[in-house]
């Protein structure tokens, strides 16, 4: 027979402590059930600890019948938390317990206009994502939505995908990596890349190399591999050197890139050729936008590792770029299409009047100024008014008439895929565009018409479409899942509508500035995460209309907050409180849209009260 069980060597020793769940998003609320010790406490404490042991909460909790409850938020680094628990009588821990913290991309708002976009995008650019390996390594991409090159990764259509495949893609690296090996000697980069490895460009193009370098960049600032970054910038300056010193691509007189007379940035030349026919040459606003956000690219990457000069130099050249591009291309109300730089007749057709594709790059890449983005903007919606046509998606408007006898593929005549069709991609810029230059309405009014257009058609979505909103085709090889294209229509919500957007790198230092109040919704929830690493930022808001409050509760991975919020109509802000105490703030008014502006830190679970009248 076995001795007495001796009371010290049990669990009423040490008391007891438990979660009502295991596992809990950031900003989810934990309640922590607790049971003393036998010899009966009057109270206790806990301390809380995210994955990389940072305290963020503690309690003293007063305990009744030997029993105690406490309720905090999951905040700080994610991964497996844990809770202390402490009696007075010791300064050891009597017990603890984990829980995990984890989280991914979502919105919710309870309405599926919002709720769903993002796992719809997810769900369609996941079927274009390609995993094969090269005889240089395994190469990770996302392919174009028509190519012919079906057995191959076009670094264009790629690239234009990462502001939505950044939130669940893993394999970041991989394929540029391969685009980097394959950097002819001359500093040219291929177009793209096939499974055998073998690699194709397009001759009239002068845009592959700037779109490495924003490649590269955004993929850096996802994942902050500062090693990797390194060993990339020797090609990424070998790429920008090499357009400047050929002289199908750089432009002496303007000191401007060039390229062939391009439907703007698509890849074929008049009669349909890839190649240079009859040496025409233009300067095409859409590379102009390119290369000047790539300069500054340049200089934040070379600023970042420590290379201030080199960072200085880039900042001057994308200055000047930025004053020589505008100098030539702006016409007061829109940037020209592009400048002839030989002589090229349009008999009875005034090419000057083409509101071109690149006209939206140009707003989201910063080469137009506010004024200028607005005007783009209102050409746009005045556009779409007088020609009724399903969306003002265009890739030109007009396209070249079919008198003209340019084009002999059907697809091309005028309103057809590049020669004026409509582009989904297109329309997701200028969305965001809106967001960003207080045109918040007409935003919301686009955002909604391509959320009706994925109702309509089950989540289709195709590369272009006639002026009627009838899906174009061209190749065999066409899929309704176009990532260049829905992608930007997602970050058109995340950056535009919630506001998210990381500054920094690896989110360390977020803008944050939900425009929610342009909305009906009035409690939302968001998160964005990067799925490669553990970086990711939350909030909650409320909008109170009755006392004219704004409330919200943020957590996240990095360091800093630069609130920008969007106050309702005829709001006007009293003071703001962040954890309880007063900071100081900024209106400021973009067109007829009002918004404050102040800092927050990242420490734990934050909250901001922002009081109106």
């Amino acid at each position: 027979m076995t001795s007495k069980v001796p009371i010290e060597a049990t669990m009423s020793a040490y008391g007891d402590l438990s979660t009502d769940r295991r596992s809990y998003r950031p900003l989810d609320k934990v309640t922590v059930q607790i049971t003393g010790r036998y010899r009966g406490d009057q109270y206790c404490q806990i301390r809380v600890c995210d994955a990389q042991l940072q305290p963020y909460y503690e309690a003293k909790i007063e305990l009744l019948d030997n029993r105690g409850e406490v309720s905090f938020h999951a905040a700080g680094a994610l991964g497996v938390h844990w809770i202390y628990l402490y009696f007075p009588d010791s300064d050891r821990h009597s017990r603890y317990t984990n829980f995990l913290v984890d989280c991914e991309t979502s919105i919710e708002t309870g309405n599926p206009d919002y709720d769903e976009l993002y796992p719809i995008t997810k769900e369609a650019l996941q079927l274009g994502r390609r995993d094969f390996t090269t005889p240089n390594g395994r190469f990770v991409g996302y392919i174009s939505g028509d190519t012919w090159q079906i057995d191959g990764v076009w670094l264009r259509d790629w690239i234009y995908q990462l502001q939505a495949y950044c939130w669940w893609e893993r394999q970041m690296t991989c394929g540029l990596d391969r685009f980097l090996e394959a950097q002819n000697p001359d500093g040219s980069i291929p177009d793209g890349i096939r499974r055998d490895g073998s690699t194709w460009r397009m001759a009239v193009e002068s845009d592959v190399e700037y779109i490495l370098v924003l490649g590269v960049y955004e993929t850096w600032k996802v994942t902050g591999d500062d090693r990797w970054l390194e060993r990339a910038l020797p090609h990424l300056e070998k790429a920008l050197k090499y357009v400047q010193n050929d002289p199908r691509r750089w432009d002496q007189e303007h000191q401007l890139v060039k390229r062939g007379h391009t439907c703007d940035t698509w890849d074929f030349e008049i009669q349909e050729s890839s190649e240079f026919v009859g040496q025409r040459a233009v300067i095409a606003n859409c590379d102009q936008s390119g290369y000047y956000l790539a300069y500054r690219a340049m200089a934040e990457m070379f600023r970042h590792l420590g290379h201030s000069q080199r960072a200085n130099e880039f900042d001057r050249r994308a200055k000047d770029y930025r004053r020589r591009a505008n100098d030539l291309l702006w016409d007061g109300t829109k940037y020209l299409h592009h400048v002839h730089l030989t002589p090229i007749e349009h008999p009875g057709f005034d090419e000057s009047q083409q509101l071109a594709m690149g006209n939206v790059w140009a707003i989201t890449r910063g080469l137009a100024d506010h004024s200028q983005a607005v005007s783009i903007i209102n050409e746009y919606r005045r556009r779409h008014q007088q020609t009724g046509d399903a969306f003002p998606w265009w890739s030109l408007q007009p396209g070249y008439p079919d008198e003209l006898g340019y084009y002999d593929g059907p697809y091309c005549r005028q309103g057809g895929y590049a020669n004026g069709g409509l582009m989904p991609w297109v329309g997701g810029e200028l969305c965001r565009g809106c967001f960003e230059h207080g045109m918040e309405k007409y935003g919301l009014e686009l955002y909604r018409q391509y959320i009706e257009h994925l109702r309509r058609t089950g989540n289709r979505v195709h590369v272009w479409y006639w002026p009627d909103g009838q899906p174009g085709f061209r190749t065999t090889n066409e899929v309704p899942y176009t990532g260049w294209g829905m992608a930007q229509w997602l970050e058109a919500l995340i950056e535009g509508i919630a506001g998210l957007k990381d500054i920094s790198g690896q989110m360390k230092t977020m803008e944050v500035a939900p425009r929610w109040a342009v909305t009906s919704e009035q409690e939302v929830r968001v998160t964005v995460r990067y799925a490669v690493n553990d970086c990711y930022f939350s909030y909650r808001m409320k909008i109170d209309e009755k006392t004219k409050t704004i409330w919200l509760q943020y957590a996240g991975s990095g360091d800093s907050v630069l609130f920008r919020v969007l106050l309702p109509q005829n709001w006007s802000p009293q003071s703001i409180r962040v954890k309880g105490k007063p900071v100081e703030f900024e209106q400021r008014r973009i067109e007829k849209s009002l918004y404050v502006e102040f800092f927050g830190s990242i420490e734990r679970l934050e909250e901001v009260e922002i009081a109106c009248s």
